[in-house]
């Protein structure tokens, strides 16, 4: 039976002198000051590069292919989903043959692959090629968050495990501003030097393309190589890829880990997706132009959501070092709750009697809570001989739950005619983790069974 009272962390897992110390942070023996900066770099631009395409995708369709405004909507569903397919089919597989490699190399092969897609991609001159290149971006999408994943896992220790992953969700949040406030408006500043549109559209991927490059030299540069000091032996893939998956039905808070991070993923996208739809449509509606709809949109996401869930992350990670991880997941969880319950709860989000500032503000900290709380739970808990395959399996599973959410969520605006009703199907999806977390700290705490001493 669980003690009335839970050790902190600092009882449990006191800090290892050995590793290098940085203010609150305690970072495992090995790795120097140089890999803790690289890091942070990868966090940062990371996320900017990742979320360059969808961001800038629409210029593309528009200035260099120019297809057609009735087909750019089925086309731009059509690449992410195709590119969903992909990482999910890849994750697991690219996590499990990290601890056979070590992180270092496939992070540096990731960006040049991504490198490569951004330069391909404005050089489609059809749809059918604008596809076969979204599958080379689709490869470095599905290497780069499994290695970031991993090594934020892999280089820090226990007793700071929360502050860090809190830390480190603020450098991702920055990488995403990065790319909204430098690649979103580089198609406009070459269109004023006297660019065309498809030459601006084609020198910002390329610009991209340079960045991913540049980031390969230096994760080659500044990243420890080898695989991480606590895999012994070098497995084979196939069977590394399996223990990812077995150690769910071994660990209960691996299988939470799993399902948290299924919906914490969907909570992106979702209101990634479909929060400026549903600005455009009820705008449009009211007599607004599109543009003016998504002005205020975008005012709301970015200087409100996203400023929200960059200022609550490290709290959020605090509050993962104080309290049991379980529990954690069951907070962060139910603060994501409130605010996408709150969303699909306003019918004109215009309104100045809807609260939608406030409610924007919770999604925000529920946004970063479910993401740090499921990541902490999920470091604290993976076997560190079998880290990459765990934390492979986590973003296959994140990934499953971008194309779930997206595709059901679509079907919801188009059937119910209600343009925020996806913020309320994550709303109970959240409640779900919620109740499982709950259970999971209730009745979770036996003994684990021994894990398998067969090779694996």
């Amino acid at each position: 039976m669980a003690s009335s009272r839970d050790p902190s962390l600092m009882e449990r897992y006191p800090p290892d002198p050995r590793g290098k110390h940085v203010l609150v942070y305690w970072f495992m023996p090995g790795y120097s000051y140089l890999n803790i900066l690289t890091l942070l770099y990868a966090s940062v631009f990371n996320l900017t590069l990742l979320t360059m395409v969808n961001f800038v995708q629409p210029y593309l369709l528009e200035e260099v292919l120019q297809i057609p405004r009735g087909e750019q909507g089925a086309l731009t569903g059509f690449l992410a989903a195709l590119q969903e397919v992909v990482v999910i089919s890849l994750m697991g597989l690219v996590g499990a043959l990290s601890d056979r490699t070590g992180r270092r190399i496939l992070f540096s092969i990731g960006f040049v692959i991504l490198a490569l897609g951004y330069f391909l991609y404005p050089l489609a001159s059809s749809p059918e090629q604008l596809i076969a290149f979204r599958v080379v971006v689709a490869v470095g999408a599905a290497i780069l968050p499994v290695m970031l994943g991993a090594s934020l896992i892999d280089f820090i220790q226990e007793c700071s495990r929360g502050k860090w992953l809190g830390t480190t969700s603020i450098f991702n949040g920055l990488g995403v501003i990065l790319m909204s406030i430098v690649f979103g408006q580089l198609p406009e500043r070459f269109e004023w030097m006297g660019f065309s549109g498809a030459l601006a559209g084609r020198y910002t991927f390329w610009i991209a393309a340079a960045v991913g490059i540049l980031s390969a030299i230096l994760l080659r540069l500044g990243f420890k190589g080898g695989p991480p000091p606590e895999v012994k032996d070098k497995p084979s893939v196939l069977k590394n890829l399996a223990r990812g998956i077995t150690e769910a039905r071994r660990n209960p808070r691996i299988a939470l880990a799993y399902a948290s991070g299924f919906i914490s993923r969907g909570d992106l996208v979702v209101v990634g997706t479909f929060f400026s739809l549903w600005f455009v449509q009820v705008g449009v509606d009211q007599g607004m132009t599109a543009g003016q709809a998504m002005g205020r949109a975008a005012f709301l996401f970015g200087a409100v959501i996203q400023l929200s869930a960059i200022c609550w992350a490290y709290f959020m990670g605090m509050i993962c070092d104080r309290i049991n991880r379980t529990s954690a997941v069951a907070i962060g969880f139910g603060l994501a709750a409130v605010g996408y319950l709150w969303l699909g709860a306003i019918d004109d989000p215009f309104s100045p009697g809807s609260l939608i500032l406030l409610a924007c503000i919770a999604t925000g900290i529920g946004e970063t809570s479910t993401v740090v709380s499921s990541a902490a739970l999920l470091g604290q808990e993976a076997p560190p001989q079998y880290r990459g395959a765990v934390v492979g399996v986590y973003n296959k599973s994140g990934a499953i739950g971008i194309m779930l959410a997206t595709i059901v969520g679509g079907l919801l605006v188009d059937r119910l005619q209600v343009p925020n009703a996806p913020f309320t199907m994550m709303g109970v999806c959240n409640l779900i983790i919620l109740l499982a977390a709950i259970g999971v700290r209730i009745w979770g705490n036996k003994p684990l069974p021994p894990q398998s001493t067969e090779a694996a």
